[in-house]
């Protein structure tokens, strides 16, 4: 059973749904060394589904929080990401393998209204969130606006930092964006390196 908790800001909480859009986004992902990060990074398919296919264990929610925030509080792009102006949903969650090994950190924002699976989805602290969205039969598109490096763990007070490879990604339908995800991979399990630049 997920543990519910208050997480810490992230480090990189300033520019998390920053968009460059989605060319830089794949030429950011064709950076990284391992075809593997390269597949996760650029997959417009289920994040738990790969992440369980790489580590051949289930995935299941670790700690999550949920927030109701003002606009002005939310992470910076992320209200003009949404074409919102009304308060936003805030997400944080972890995936873990069976082990109890941290796979990835998350943090998912929806605007207001919207689509109402998704919402139950998201106040779902049980399941991962794309599983839920599968089983709730919500049919969204992924469309990848941002890919790179990021410090983990993404805790402000973190000791020694490393380099992990993280995406900002669009779940839309039809002309609505409903969701704006920002996915962090522990660069234990999921390799960050990336190729020399000339």
């Amino acid at each position: 059973m997920p543990t519910r908790t208050e997480f810490l800001p992230a480090a990189h909480n300033d520019d998390d749904f920053d968009t460059f859009g989605t060319d830089t986004a794949r030429s950011a992902i064709a950076r990284f060394r391992s075809p593997m990060t390269r597949m996760l990074l650029g997959s417009d398919g289920l994040t738990t589904t790969l992440l369980e296919s790489w580590a051949g264990t289930p995935m299941r929610v670790g700690d999550v929080a949920l927030r109701v925030v003002r606009p002005e509080l939310a992470p910076r792009g992320v209200v003009a990401l949404l074409g919102t102006e009304g308060e936003v949903l805030v997400r944080h969650s972890t995936l873990t393998d069976a082990g109890g090994r941290r796979w990835s950190w998350n943090r998912v924002v929806a605007g207001p209204g919207g689509d109402p699976a998704l919402r139950r989805c998201l106040t779902d602290a049980a399941v991962p969130l794309g599983p839920a969205l599968r089983a709730a039969g919500a049919r969204l598109e992924r469309t990848v606006v941002r890919a790179g490096v990021t410090p983990w763990p993404p805790e402000p007070r973190a000791e020694e930092p490393r380099p992990a490879a993280f995406r900002t990604y669009r779940l839309w339908r039809g002309d609505d964006v409903l969701a704006a995800v920002h996915e962090v991979f522990n660069p234990a399990h999921v390799p960050a390196d990336l190729e020399e630049t000339a």
